[in-house]
């Protein structure tokens, strides 16, 4: 099959590798019919944040497609049923996944799809790939959905529902959002369902914060000035009340805790490229913020969020600005 290799930093390429097959009776193989381009894919790409895969890895880690093969212990999915699934690979029965955090999955030592976080496994930047373990981690996709639709519900959707969720986001509140990137749009998306009386959008780039404003969320300008000032004058001197930190660098990190107002709450799941950072804490502590950071353990949201995409309260696809065959992606 065909299938994007990582061949070093700034290197990917279309390769023929071996066809995946069933190897345990729990395994089903499927045929792509979408798959995406993460941000942290481009970590990988560029060559940060740590430790790379293997030249030749097969990259992606946001796929979904039809089942092809269904491994004889498969319970819940047959051939010919659309799915999708997490980008971590879990087995479901482990101490970690019995506390509903697959990420943290024994079993699988953490392994990611395409991806370098704990143990690798060929990822969905292919034709077809095997899915261990289909009973837990497929997910069955209604047949009038789109795959545009569904295919981010696998990562980046859920992680941004996730990351307004951990802000602990109440009716009224005035919620920042820093970057505006795929994850970002998502998590203003999601923020709105919770009532916020104000959205803000913090980033750099206008189609980005002209894309957020079409999501509700008011633009708020890196280059205009500093942030954290700029959403205390928004919010009448306090800051807002829930700031969403989803770019996993030190600035904006810094800069959350700095805009957010007394009490309120940083929430962050940018995928960060240092292993260590400077923390402002004299100033976390004095204005007695509460900070959630992790994550996302898609698997627990992707059945609860698709009602939501269904009935369009959530709306993923409208951040896809460009569509390829595999064959040409290593062109961009």
């Amino acid at each position: 099959m065909k299938a994007i290799a990582f061949r070093g930093v700034g290197d990917v390429r279309v390769e023929t590798v071996a066809d995946p097959k069933i190897v345990q009776p729990t395994d089903v193989v499927l045929r792509i019919t979408t798959s995406a381009v993460c941000g942290s894919d481009l970590h990988q790409y560029h060559g940060r944040g740590g430790a790379l895969v293997q030249p030749g890895a097969v990259m992606g880690h946001e796929f979904m497609g039809v089942v092809e093969e269904a491994g004889p212990e498969v319970r819940t999915v047959k051939r010919g049923d659309r799915v999708l699934a997490p980008f971590s690979v879990s087995c479901g029965r482990c101490e970690w996944c019995q506390r509903k955090l697959p990420t943290q999955c024994t079993t699988t030592e953490r392994a990611v799809f395409g991806g370098r976080w704990g143990h690798v496994w060929p990822g969905g930047q292919a034709e077809r790939i095997r899915v261990p373990f289909a009973d837990h981690m497929t997910e069955p996709v209604p047949t009038e959905m789109s795959d545009e639709d569904a295919l981010f519900l696998g990562d980046i959707l859920s992680t941004g529902f996730f990351c307004a969720e951990n802000g602990g986001i109440r009716p009224g509140d005035a919620v920042a959002v820093f970057g505006a990137g795929p994850v970002g749009l998502l998590a203003m998306q999601s923020a709105q369902l919770f009532g916020p009386a104000r959205v803000f959008a913090v980033d750099r780039v206008d189609y980005r914060l002209a894309l957020a404003q079409e999501f509700g969320a008011e633009p708020v300008n890196l280059d205009r000035g500093d942030p954290a000032e700029q959403l205390r004058r928004l919010t009448g001197g306090r800051g807002p009340d829930v700031v969403l930190e989803c770019v996993g660098h030190e600035t904006p990190f810094t800069q959350a805790i700095q805009a957010v107002r007394a009490g309120g709450t940083v929430s962050s799941v940018g995928v960060y490229v240092e292993a260590s950072m400077g923390f402002p804490a004299r100033e976390a502590f004095f204005k007695d913020l509460s900070l959630r950071m992790g994550i996302c353990n898609a698997r627990n949201y992707m059945a609860p969020l698709m009602p939501l995409v269904q009935g369009g309260k959530l709306r993923p696809a409208r951040i896809i600005t460009h569509t390829m065959p595999l064959g040409d992606a290593p062109k961009g």
